[in-house]
């Protein structure tokens, strides 16, 4: 991908169109489809199915209504940056200039690792505008929602932050939350015996969005999270959940490319989490509430929490995007290595191997993956890790320690002349910047005081 390519194409296909969006009650779901086009190149129709808790659902309802036509928008972005037209024509519903300015944001910065990796250079006032059949400056008015809500939708991948917000949230009433069933979260899911009950959400890209990445344009990543934001607010609205608990960390509020704000976890970052808080406010004035959990933590001080509550888990954990779908570590990527990295403070090694079935310190093939998680290339890996800080004073820890490998031999002078907090440090940091309910914050700092 290039610049050239880039400019080519928003000449040719300079619109962008979300049509409509249509849902249906059928045998107990709620069936949504949504209509894009590229005018003069492709149509889409994604899906999603959510199934229908205890309340009654009327498909004209107007808070629900408001709540699927924000997750076709975001659902746009992928299938939008296939070109990247100039604008994008909204024709089933209108947003105030504030809004606008939203989605332009998270497109911008949500699409910016795509742009960075693809070799794009564009402002974010360059990249997309919006048009609406109707528009308006004032904001639009906000529905009230009279409805009591109780209980926690915990979003579970299958990785160790998960197990930890399911684990702190013992003697709660939670029910776990999937898109697109896989094999590492129902093996995680399984394990938790304390939750009430499982809601499993499908979601569905249109096949031509897969022929259009074989036949050569543009591709790459999306904020993922602002997508499953959107799913889970529609799904504490069908099924009466109070909270969404996420398992973000503070440690994801740092870009990947360091000195600019190119951030691979853009929509598990702090200040994705308050836009949005304030978006979902300016839509429906409800008692839901999304948040992250563990928003106070490092992941270093998840890992050491995770190493003492969550042993039932350690055979079923699973921290890899290569091998989720298959519940296995492929044990050939930055995040197999970040994890086997935080946690070696607080498993033993033997015991890590077992986890993971290698030694991952002893990898030649891991060596890129180690400089750039350490610090001594440039960018960190994209993908979801955690601060360099951490993996360095993780790595003088096990050094420290005595412990040999081929990675931390190699570079044990520079990992030692790094200027870094030590361990014990990160442990009893807490960080303020959070939206986590009051309720919630004796649970996390007894967990850390037991560290």
């Amino acid at each position: 991908m290039s610049q050239k390519q880039f400019d080519d194409l928003r000449k040719l296909y300079d619109t962008f169109e979300y049509r409509k969006y249509e849902m249906r009650l059928e045998d107990g779901n709620l069936f949504v489809r949504f209509r894009f086009s590229i005018p003069g190149l492709r149509d889409f129709m994604p899906e999603w199915r959510f199934p229908l808790g205890e309340r009654e659902v009327d498909v004209n309802d107007p808070i629900l209504r408001t709540l699927v036509f924000n997750l076709g928008l975001v659902e746009t972005i992928s299938y939008y940056k296939t070109v990247c037209p100039e604008k994008v024509v909204i024709k089933c519903g209108s947003l105030s200039a504030a809004q606008k300015d939203w989605w332009r944001k998270l497109y911008f910065n949500g699409l910016g690792e795509f742009l960075y990796r693809n070799g794009i250079t564009v402002t974010a006032d360059r990249l997309v505008r919006f048009e609406c059949n109707t528009t308006t400056d004032d904001e639009p008015c906000v529905l009230h929602d009279a409805a009591t809500y109780s209980g926690c939708l915990v979003p579970v991948g299958g990785g160790k932050d998960s197990v930890v917000s399911l684990e702190l949230l013992k003697g709660e009433d939670i029910t776990t939350y999937v898109v697109n069933e896989n094999a590492t979260a129902t093996n995680v899911i399984n394990k938790c015996d304390h939750k009430k009950g499982v809601y499993t959400a499908k979601r569905t890209l249109d096949p031509e969005i897969i022929r259009m990445n074989e036949e050569g344009y543009m591709n790459g990543h999306i904020p993922i999270s602002a997508v499953f934001a959107f799913s889970s607010v529609i799904t504490a609205y069908l099924c009466g959940f109070k909270y969404i608990a996420l398992s973000n960390e503070t440690s994801a509020n740092e870009s990947t490319v360091p000195g600019t704000k190119v951030n691979h976890q853009y929509s598990k970052s702090y200040e994705f989490e308050e836009d949005f808080d304030r978006y979902i406010e300016g839509l429906i004035d409800s008692d839901i509430h999304y948040f992250s959990l563990l928003r106070p933590f490092t992941e270093a001080q998840i890992a050491a929490v995770f190493a003492a509550k969550g042993r039932d888990y350690y055979e079923v954990f699973r921290s890899c995007n290569r091998g989720s779908k298959k519940g296995i570590w492929c044990c050939a990527c930055p995040k197999c290595l970040f994890v086997y990295i935080i946690l070696s403070p607080f498993i033993e090694e033997e015991e890590l191997v077992a986890i993971f079935g290698e030694k991952l310190l002893d990898k030649e093939s891991l060596d890129k993956d180690f400089r750039e998680l350490v610090g001594l290339d440039d960018n960190k890996p994209f993908e979801c890790v955690g601060t360099r800080v951490e993996v360095v004073s993780c790595l003088k820890d096990y050094i420290e320690k005595g412990k040999k490998s081929m990675l931390t031999d190699r570079y044990e002078a520079e990992i030692r002349a790094m200027n870094t907090q030590p361990l014990g440090e990160i442990l009893k940091e807490w960080c303020s910047e959070n939206c986590v309910p009051e309720e919630f914050i004796p649970r996390l700092k007894n967990a850390l005081a037991e560290l």
